[in-house]
């Protein structure tokens, strides 16, 4: 029971992050693996818990006229072709470097988020849809395979391919990662790897975290998100590069 409510709680604040910025899913994956859960497992677990955040956060950026989908139909399907391919992956792989090369991703993608945002000239052109489509088949198989962190690599990506700023690029990226996520449960269910009464627990607190994080991605606009996301961030590092570890944390 201790364990359920500490989920539901973490899962709260998790939402919160994750649909502001992203990193969420590095506090509740520690959480399930102390518990004794595998860390695949945790991973797939965590899933439900992410596609409920998603549906959530999507529902309300809607609601706010936020959300754009007819500009990332494109890119959403070859995030979900690439989620598909990266989830069938998951279910046997294993990185010993992973942590380090994360920590490291996040700090590049923390320096492309924080740059001023600039609009296209007429000199700097689109890029083709194609180049856009093989990105985020790359970003989707990411997301597919580890999920932890891809929400600021879709908002450093969704940055530099269009012209969005960071409310309308958290609304594409919450839909995508909706979008793929459900067949990403699916795979991880009929693989035997998800632990339901974790991830329905997680799913109501980080609902609830998405709906708070929506509201005040609206109502305290652009500067707001970014001092959550460079937190996120530098807490994502601190613990991947094992810094709370010198902390007994």
């Amino acid at each position: 029971m201790i364990l359920i409510i500490v989920l539901f709680f973490v899962g709260i604040l998790a939402g919160f992050i994750n649909t502001l910025a992203g990193g969420g899913s590095a506090l509740v994956l520690p959480i399930l693996i102390i518990a004794g859960i595998p860390s695949p497992i945790a991973n797939a677990t965590n899933r439900v818990a992410i596609l409920l955040q998603n549906v959530t956060g999507s529902y309300r950026f809607h609601q706010h006229k936020v959300l754009e989908v007819g500009s990332i139909i494109h890119i959403t399907i070859a995030a979900i072709i690439g989620a598909i391919a990266g989830s069938i992956s998951a279910i046997n792989i294993s990185s010993v470097y992973y942590d380090k090369i994360l920590a490291v991703v996040f700090i590049i993608i923390l320096i492309l988020m924080l740059k001023p945002h600039k609009k296209r000239s007429s000199l700097t052109k689109k890029l083709p849809r194609w180049l856009e489509f093989i990105i985020f088949l790359i970003v989707g198989f990411y997301g597919g395979l580890i999920q932890v962190g891809v929400g600021f690599i879709f908002l450093a990506t969704l940055n530099l391919v269009e012209e969005f700023d960071l409310i309308k690029a958290n609304a594409a990226k919450v839909f995508i990662v909706m979008s793929y996520t459900i067949f990403v449960v699916i795979i991880f269910a009929f693989s035997g790897k998800v632990i339901w009464k974790y991830g329905l627990v997680l799913a109501a607190g980080n609902s609830v975290g998405a709906f708070i994080g929506v509201k005040a991605a609206i109502t305290r606009g652009e500067k707001f998100v970014k001092i959550v996301l460079t937190v996120a961030v530098i807490i994502a590092c601190l613990k991947l590069f094992g810094v709370f570890k010198l902390f007994g944390i």
